[in-house]
């Protein structure tokens, strides 16, 4: 089973499960996450929207400050093992209607980015054992400890539920203990090697090929073909709308009529229109999106007036720059001042 590439941590294709999750794990905790909510131009509200896409880079700013401030030791298995397959949508089903949990895992890797993976999976067969390994950007900062512990946790409650197996054979992490070995032993309940050079996760072969109850054709191959479709969706959205919106910011703070940017493109204002609307976008909600973006960074950047990042997102004047700031964020541009004067 091959990997996918690494997304660019702008790439807003992410499903937002991970965030989801641990906001729950925050709420339970009495920890508010909303700061860091804001600061990666993200509400409650909008987390919550089945069409949400988030980018790497969003989900990496809202752990990191859920690691400062929770005190939870293995955070990432908390999040990982509240999320049932169903978290998963139309791929979680699919992975339950599989023949056997080893043709689940690989379903998974194949449909692995509409899953709201932050990390590269791969599946293997290894000496008797399908082994699953997770690959981060940089293994040993914070965030990418949290989403393997995230990920495998996530793929041992699936294991649990589906497969009604308790345990995989051993666990290889490339980071070490950190003082928490107990709670990785208590959790995975088998054989763990830390500072072991990889990200792996054994299960017998054996055990990976027996037959799930939950086993229905029919219903597998719907689903696929909706996940196939998704796929398709997800690509060519995230390919039109990429690079209309990398016009988009090039020009500002001038705001060119979407006829210009047409011809850019070598195509009519009427067929990028219609086009846009086919992966459900439209050229308000694509320089909307690169203001929203574009303010986060510029208010979070020292020294800049109101009136200086009013002009160089393209607004005509102050007020209409706060109608927007208090739509995209919940707050005014005196308190994203405020805000950012006290990170």
């Amino acid at each position: 089973m091959s990997d996918g590439p690494f997304l660019t941590p702008s790439s807003a294709i992410i499903t937002p499960n991970i965030i989801r999750h641990l906001l729950r794990v925050a709420d339970d905790h009495g920890v508010s996450l909303d700061r860091a909510l804001r600061a990666a131009s993200l509400t409650r509200e909008s987390i919550d929207s089945p069409a949400l896409r988030v980018s790497y880079r969003q989900g990496r700013l809202i752990i990191e400050k859920a690691l400062d401030s929770l005190p939870i030791p293995a955070l990432g298995l908390e999040v990982g093992q509240r999320q049932p397959i169903t978290a998963s949508g139309v791929l979680g089903l699919a992975m339950m209607s599989s023949a056997t949990l080893l043709d689940a895992v690989e379903l998974g890797m194949r449909f692995q980015n509409l899953a709201g993976s932050m990390v590269r999976w791969h599946s293997v067969i290894e000496g008797g054992s399908v082994v699953v390994t997770a690959t981060v950007p940089d293994s040993e900062s914070p965030v990418s400890r949290f989403l393997v512990e995230e990920g495998f946790a996530n793929i041992t409650r699936m294991a649990r539920d589906v497969a009604g197996i308790r345990s995989p054979r051993h666990v290889e992490l490339a980071f070490a203990p950190d003082g928490h070995a107990r709670s990785y032993a208590d959790f995975f309940d088998c054989a763990i090697a830390f500072s072991a050079g990889r990200n792996a996760w054994h299960l017998p072969l054996s055990t990976a090929r027996e037959p799930l109850p939950t086993a229905e054709p029919w219903t597998l191959a719907a689903m696929v073909a909706a996940l196939e479709a998704e796929t398709r969706s997800v690509v060519e959205r995230q390919e039109l709308v990429a690079v209309l919106a990398a016009h988009v910011e090039d020009a500002l703070p001038v705001i060119r009529p979407l006829a210009d940017y047409a011809r850019l493109l070598a195509t009519s204002e009427r067929t990028l229109r219609r086009r846009l609307i086919e992966v459900g976008s439209s050229y308000s909600r694509v320089l909307d999106d690169v203001r929203k973006r574009v303010a986060a960074e510029l208010f979070a950047t020292p020294g800049l007036s109101t009136a200086e990042i009013s002009y160089r997102l393209g607004y005509e004047d102050e007020r209409s720059l706060r109608r927007s700031t208090l739509r995209w964020f919940g707050a005014s541009p005196a308190a994203l001042h405020d805000m950012a004067a006290r990170a």
